[in-house]
């Protein structure tokens, strides 16, 4: 029993060295007017980023999601279109008003769905019409 003891002690301090080596990786530095945001952002998540934005500008904001998706990156421009960039991905509703900005963040985005788009170039040779089409294309409309 004495020899569990410190090794329970040394997977306890380990599992706290983690964990707060974890959170001290995660960063956000705002900077700037509600014109000219300057954001920076290190591993923190979508809810520590908007908190940070709160409480420099007057940003609200309200969800029923989470927002623990880890983001990175540097964000320059209106604090509308800061916001914009960083709930890519997620349904959300925005008032702009010259009080501030309100945001509601409604979920996130299915990962799974996948947009997926083919580019046709101009020059490539179109199928011929069916009958259908012929007959829609002679009324006036286009194809």
């Amino acid at each position: 029993m004495i020899m569990l003891r410190p090794s329970l002690l040394l997977v306890t301090a380990s599992a706290v060295l983690l964990a707060f080596g974890q959170a001290a990786s995660a960063e956000v530095k705002v900077g700037g007017r509600p014109e000219a945001v300057h954001l920076e952002v290190h591993d923190a998540s979508l809810h520590d980023v908007l908190a940070a934005l709160q409480e420099h500008f007057n940003l609200r904001y309200r969800t029923i999601d989470a927002l623990d998706a880890q983001t990175t990156g540097v964000f320059d421009g209106p604090l509308r279109r800061v916001v914009a960039r960083l709930l890519s991905g997620h349904d959300y509703a925005m008032q702009v008003t010259a009080d501030g900005v309100d945001v509601l963040v409604l979920v996130s985005q299915q990962p799974s769905v996948a947009v997926v788009a083919a580019v046709t170039p101009a020059s490539a040779a179109r199928p011929p019409l069916t009958a259908a089409e012929r007959r829609h294309f002679e009324r006036g409309h286009l194809r």
